[in-house]
């Protein structure tokens, strides 16, 4: 329990920096205050890490003072300038309506703060690289790059997985890992509420905003995880809501923290550039109208400075490995090899698709027939590997697996709300038709730059996340707010399969859709192997046997698309005495096994037949389906 307590040190930084920033700014939005929190919090954290990583010190100590350090020195500015203690206290609607719409937005982030706490990391890309990284850097307590059969583990961008190293670390486990997904997605329902304000919506509006955005499927599926395009997501409401402070007085500070929010989210995901895009080009074009050219010139260098911030250490370290910021061969696999209008009707139409799931197989052939026959007329291939990545098209039914999970009802208010925005142009502000633009503007920007993925509905968090506050203004304005109520409930029980019946990881188990039972009642360790069960007997097997031998130098020889981490958990990580390491030949990362490794057993994956001594250790069990 003290271990765990520890991973509350962040929090403790991030409690004193709000208010810090509340005392500073004792007439402004308590909302901004708490976005512009996360974001100091959070380049803080990569900061921090990356200095630390330098000296090897990436430990308990070294992350109990880098955040121990700012905690109090901020908690002495407040002793003696303490923030408006009165406006901090939440006030609720004086509307029974009102509250009745805002309960609607807090029950699906408790329930899915209730599953982020049960369940353990478990999601496929978690246990292939998001997680295996966070191991691999708390074993050698630097960020440096590690010899691997698996590449990403590297070369992706690191800030979701430094964020979740931090309590990792601190709790020595996996207990808090969720939350660092959780709380992106309460800060983006908080944020969508802000940009709402900000588009003139009143308070309705600005609550049921919050409604639409909590209830989100793919932002419920994510919140129990350790994806990070909730945190993508999260970067781009704060980005969204510093544009449009712009024009202002105080250009300054949203200029700045706008830079900011670019730079982390850039630095968490590589499709994060297809959403910093439009709206760095609007600030930059605001700006200029602004104050000209020369005259924001230092403005300019130091939000290019903020920007690159959160991501020298990690352009750093793939430049030394692969020669590029960014793996040339992975970003082959997901750049558009197409550039063409075709490409971009292609790629609308198909990633517009995943958010047509129904509960009617005829509806949802009916509409993979259409999509194929625009194809057709077009001269194009569905599945052109030019514009395509894994997997075939085809619309498929509503799914509660993370991977596969759509928003349909969410894109049908979408388009509704787009054409209301139309109809009513005139009379809506220049903020609104300037936000639908730009939110538009996203969606076609990663339709033109990514390849498709028939999993590729996660990437879209942001877009909808983004949408979600003209919807609540839009909404709220019909029939004089009387549509807001029923809305917001109907988004609430709609969302109840993903709100309760997530397939890996249910509230409440669902016959034939749920793997396992509730994570109310089942163990933990179960709970890895969700996704795969079948891997559940010959892990144990597996590290039984090197736990039970003493051994603590493992070997790994995996498949590319392997699940590392639970191997992880259940050889004892994190443990000082333990060591895994990655035995390769011929990766771009090979050249960085560590010398003098000697393992007392290997872990070898789709090892040959006849093979029956490795590294000089005869053959102890084997496993094959």
């Amino acid at each position: 329990m003290r271990l765990t307590a520890l991973a509350l040190l962040p929090a403790l930084t991030f409690i004193a920096l709000f208010l810090t920033l509340r005392a500073r700014a004792r007439g402004g939005d308590a909302r901004l205050a708490l976005l512009r929190t996360g974001l100091l919090t959070g380049a803080y954290a990569i900061l921090a890490t990356e200095v630390l990583s330098l000296l090897d010190a990436i430990n308990r100590m070294g992350l109990v003072l880098a955040w121990a350090a700012p905690a109090s020195l901020l908690a002495i500015g407040l002793v003696r300038r303490p923030p408006p203690w009165r406006a901090l206290l939440p006030r609720l609607p004086p509307e029974r309506t009102d509250r009745a719409l805002l309960l609607a937005a807090i029950i699906p982030l408790m329930a899915s703060a209730v599953v982020a706490w049960k369940a353990p990391p478990q999601t496929w890309d978690s246990l292939n690289y998001h997680m295996p990284r966070v191991a691999h850097w708390a074993q050698n307590r630097s960020l440096r790059p590690f010899a691997t059969g698996i590449e990403i583990q590297n070369s992706r961008p690191p800030g979701a997985e430094i964020l979740i190293l931090q309590t990792y670390v601190l709790s020595q486990g996996d207990r808090w890992a969720n939350f660092v997904a959780w709380l992106a997605v309460a800060g983006g329902v908080m944020g969508a509420s802000l940009l709402a304000r900000q588009l003139g919506a009143r308070r309705r509006g600005q609550i049921l905003a919050a409604t639409v955005a909590a209830t989100i499927p793919m932002a419920l599926v994510q919140a129990s995880s350790t994806m990070n395009d909730a945190l993508v997501a999260f970067w781009m409401v704060c980005l969204a809501n510093e544009a449009l402070a712009l024009p202002g007085r105080d250009f300054r500070t949203p200029a700045l923290y706008a830079a900011l929010a670019a730079g982390l989210a850039i630095a968490t995901k590589p499709t994060a550039l297809a959403y910093v895009l439009p709206f760095a080009l609007y600030v930059t074009w605001s700006l200029l109208r602004l104050r000209g050219g020369k005259r924001l010139l230092p403005l300019a260098l130091a939000a290019l400075g903020l920007a690159l911030l959160p991501n020298a250490g990690s352009w750093a370290r793939n430049l030394s490995l692969y020669g590029s910021p960014i793996n040339p061969e992975q970003a082959a696999v997901h750049s558009n090899a197409l550039a063409d209008p075709r490409a971009l009707v292609s790629n609308v139409l198909r990633n517009a698709s995943l958010h047509a799931s129904t509960p009617w197989p005829h509806v949802n052939k009916g509409i993979t027939l259409v999509v194929r026959a625009v194809h057709h007329w077009m001269g194009l291939d569905i599945n052109d590997p030019r514009t395509t990545a894994h997997t075939k098209f085809r619309v498929r039914p509503l799914s509660t697996h993370e991977d596969l999970t759509g928003n349909t009802l969410h894109a049908l208010l979408i388009l509704i709300s787009l054409v209301v925005i139309v109809a009513c142009r005139r009379s809506l502000g220049t903020k609104v038709l300037t936000h639908t633009a730009l939110v538009t503007a996203t969606f076609l920007t990663l339709s033109w730059l990514f390849k498709w993925q028939g999993f590729g509905s996660r990437y879209h968090l942001p877009f909808f996340l983004l949408f979600a506050p003209l919807i609540g203004l839009t909404w709220a304005s019909l029939g004089r707010g009387r549509w807001a109520l029923p809305l917001g409930l109907g988004l609430l029980a709609a969302s109840w399969p993903w709100l309760l019946s997530i397939n890996s990881r249910p509230l409440i188990p669902r016959a034939g859709i749920s793997y396992v039972d509730s994570v109310l009642v089942e163990p933990r360790p179960k709970l890895y192997f969700a996704n795969g069960l079948y891997l559940e007997p010959p892990y144990r097997e597996m590290t039984g046997r090197i736990t039970g031998a003493g051994c603590q130098q493992v070997g790994l020889m995996l498949a590319g698309n392997a699940a590392e981490y639970p191997l992880w958990v259940l050889l004892g990580a994190p443990d000082e005495a333990l060591r895994l390491e990655w035995l390769v030949s011929g990766s771009p990362s090979a050249a960085l096994a560590p010398q003098g490794f000697e393992p007392c057993a290997v872990i070898c994956q789709a090892c040959p037949l006849e093979a029956g001594r490795m590294r000089g250790l005869a053959l102890s069990f084997r496993y094959a389906t």
